[in-house]
């Protein structure tokens, strides 16, 4: 067996042409054995031939490396090498995937042979190939030697046992605490208002208000547990408090005519105008933080966005309010059979029927998709059976979520955000595999009824965890703008470690990550709190439309010099008119430009001189122009929330002589009709967030030399 580094991806036919079998690929490398003599002598035939003459070069000029596959590449989680093990020990053998009967049975009686009385269970479908086994030291050595093994681990579990919320003696392990300040909107099914961890928290009304209302799903409830406490499983796995919840104002909007669990708005009433009601209603009583997780079941479409996203647009602006949306579900018929669906997670949902839903492509408004918490499948009981197979790892994207781009094909980035959601387990029976999206072990956790709490996946489960950051955002900062808020809460992000792409990666695949994720995972704690060792800076304001503005950024000596890991990251938001009938959706953009080295004086006559048009802006391309910012400015070019970072690592990233001020420049560029969307559109409304971090020498208090700095400049 041997691994494979190439420059791009290689196809099957391209390795199956030189005498390969392709067996799988994971980031950065090619899994493939030469399965039998004959093939080798074709591979040796093939590289000398090309040794020779160059032919062949369309695969071997594509790769970097070819390595053996080895024992440590067999190490998976929980017997890494530098590991202290204690025997007998309780692994799962992977093997590599077969695509007949007969090849699983041959590949399973390599591994049976070696461990005889030791195996427990078994998954024996072709493509999901493992063993569950008890074994020493000697077999586990003899196992990472075994060419039809993949890798072996220690067993997954779940994020949270279903043993420590299932059933009645849940109630014993959990109280309501004390609320605390904060309010945020919910606009869904009916809540159940009389729910132990909801008395006294919910406010709630109907739209229309004389209807007589169907009995309400599981849904509303769960999404406004979600959206008071944010979240339950730490809680519960960890035995510690709830978080302290806030309150919720739920409008109920859809219920469940049909009896089959499928939520829709009762009345002829156009979708746009329930909603807007809604909103109206939830602002009057006091909450500028409104979570809806109503998406369509189908992509948005273009070439114009619909009422719903257009009227969500107008109200964010008009109101001033952050409004959360769900970026929608990928359904059953839209995935790939369950064998693609493990081994190609998560490219599927690269295509175009996997995009965002309306209303969720809203500009003005914080989108948001899902991941997942736990990889591993559960039966109530806590059982983790080794035929239970989650699909997506932890922290990845769930593989239900769907993804960007938002309404321009390019530059606007959905989701925005990304929470905890779920996963999809799938489960051998017999010759068949099904897929469930509501498995007690990978399913997000929230309020429910009968029982306490209440299981099921998917993106509505995700958004109001982060319409709760926001929620608590507003609270603590009662002054702060909704582009404000949504600048603190894009700015506390971080991308998933599956996510994370590398300094050399192509553009291609930071795009793709871009899309399935947006700019991370966000942290209430984070998103209200500046430390010693990482500082946020805020303005909240408004600029003259087609002009600049340069904000001075102190960044202390200390923080400048020498080697660290370090970030400089910059959010902002702000909130345009828009106009669905116009090919240009936003009636103005704005951008982000980062200086250094420079005098200010010298720094203004170069942006005065600057046209109208961002696209063609005459920039300095030398080093005083911060040319690192991630994502580029392309790729955030129509988004209304831009988060963009600079990590310096390197000693030579920073550079103490440029100075303890750079300078960021925000440009907005209306466009030539924005006068028909907003007659007077004259200023915009942002908000802006500068964090500098230096997540290594933590001792350092940037904190107060960033304040020193501040009234040195003021």
């Amino acid at each position: 067996m041997f691994k494979i580094r190439a420059t791009s991806r290689l196809t099957d036919s391209d390795l199956r042409n030189k005498g390969l079998q392709h067996l799988g690929e994971s980031s950065g490398w090619d899994y493939f054995v030469l399965p039998h003599d004959e093939n080798a002598t074709t591979f040796r035939e093939a590289l000398e031939t090309y040794r020779r003459s160059a032919q062949g070069k369309s695969v071997f000029e594509l790769i970097d490396d070819i390595e053996p596959y080895g024992p440590e590449d067999r190490r998976g989680p929980g017997i890494e090498s530098d590991q202290a093990l204690t025997f007998p020990l309780l692994v799962d053998v992977h093997l590599w995937p077969a695509s007949t009967g007969m090849e699983a049975r041959e590949r399973l009686a390599a591994v049976r042979t070696l461990l005889r009385e030791q195996e427990l269970a078994a998954d024996e479908q072709p493509a999901f190939l493992l063993v569950r086994a008890s074994v020493d030291e000697a077999t586990l050595d003899e196992l990472l030697l075994v060419s039809a093994v993949e890798r072996v681990r220690v067993p997954p579990s779940p994020y949270l046992s279903p043993s420590d919320w299932i059933g009645p003696s849940a109630l014993d392990a959990v109280e309501q605490p004390p609320s605390r300040s904060g309010v945020v909107g919910v606009i869904d099914d009916g809540v159940l208002t009389g729910h132990p961890l909801l008395q006294g928290l919910v406010d709630g009304f109907e739209v229309p208000a004389e209807r007589a209302w169907q009995p309400p799903t599981q849904h509303g409830t769960m999404v406004a547990g979600l959206a008071a406490y944010g979240d339950f499983e730490s809680a519960l796995g960890d035995g510690a408090p709830l978080p302290s919840p806030i309150r919720v104002i739920a409008a109920r909007v859809v219920e469940d005519s049909t009896g089959y669990g499928a939520a829709t708005f009762p009345t002829a009433t156009p979708e746009h105008r329930i909603l807007e009601a809604a909103i109206r209603e939830i602002v009057r009583r006091g909450a500028r933080v409104i979570n809806i997780s109503l998406a369509d079941r189908s992509r948005y479409a273009g070439p114009h966005v619909d009422h719903r996203t257009e009227m969500l647009d107008q109200l964010a602006r008009e109101l001033d309010a952050v409004i959360i949306t769900a970026s929608g579900n990928v359904g059953e018929a839209l995935l790939p059979d369950v064998e693609h669906l493990h081994s190609g997670h998560p490219d599927h949902l690269m295509s175009d029927e996997c995009r965002v839903a309306e209303p969720a492509i809203a500009a003005n408004c914080l989108t948001v998709g899902s991941v997942a918490r736990s990889s591993q499948g559960a039966h109530p009981d806590g059982d983790t059976p080794p035929q239970l197979r989650a699909v997506a790892e932890v922290d990845q994207v769930s593989p239900f979520s769907r993804s960007g781009p938002g309404f321009r094909p390019k530059g606007s980035v959905k989701p925005d955000l990304v929470h905890y959601g779920g996963n999809l387990v799938s489960q051998a029976r017999l010759s068949q595999r099904t897929l469930s999206n509501t498995n007690v072990g990978v399913a997000a956790i929230s309020l429910g009824f009968p029982d306490l709490f209440h299981a099921s996946s998917g993106t509505s489960l995700a958004a109001p965890r982060v319409a709760r950051i926001a929620a608590v955002v507003r609270d603590e900062y009662p002054e702060a703008s909704a582009n404000l808020t949504r600048a603190l809460v894009g700015l506390s992000a971080r991308v998933p470690t599956p996510h994370k792409t590398t300094s050399t990666a192509k553009a291609a695949e930071v795009a793709k990550h871009l899309g399935l994720v947006g700019y991370g995972l966000p942290d209430e704690r984070r998103a209200v709190e500046s430390l010693q060792h990482r500082v946020v800076m805020t303005f909240d304001g408004d600029i003259e439309t087609d002009t600049s503005v340069i904000h001075p950024i102190p960044v202390p000596e200390e923080f400048a010099a020498g080697k660290s890991d370090r970030t400089i990251a910059i959010a902002l938001a702000y909130d345009p008119p828009t106009r669905r009938f116009r090919r240009e959706y936003l009636a103005g953009r704005m951008r982000i430009d980062l200086y250094r080295a420079f005098d200010l004086d010298e720094l203004r006559a170069i942006m005065a001189r600057q046209p109208t048009n961002a696209d063609k802006l005459n920039l300095p391309s030398d080093r005083r122009r911060v040319q690192h910012l991630k994502p580029s400015t392309n790729a955030v070019r129509f988004s209304t929330l831009q988060v963009r970072r600079w990590h310096a690592s390197a000693a030579t990233s920073l550079d103490p002589n440029d100075g303890e001020t750079y300078y960021l420049v925000v440009t907005h560029v209306s466009e030539p009709w924005s006068e028909l969307a907003e007659p007077g559109y004259n200023r915009q409304r942002y908000g802006l967030a500068v964090e500098l971090e230096d997540r290594e020498r933590q001792q350092i208090n940037i904190l107060e030399r960033v304040r020193a700095r501040l009234r040195a400049i003021v």
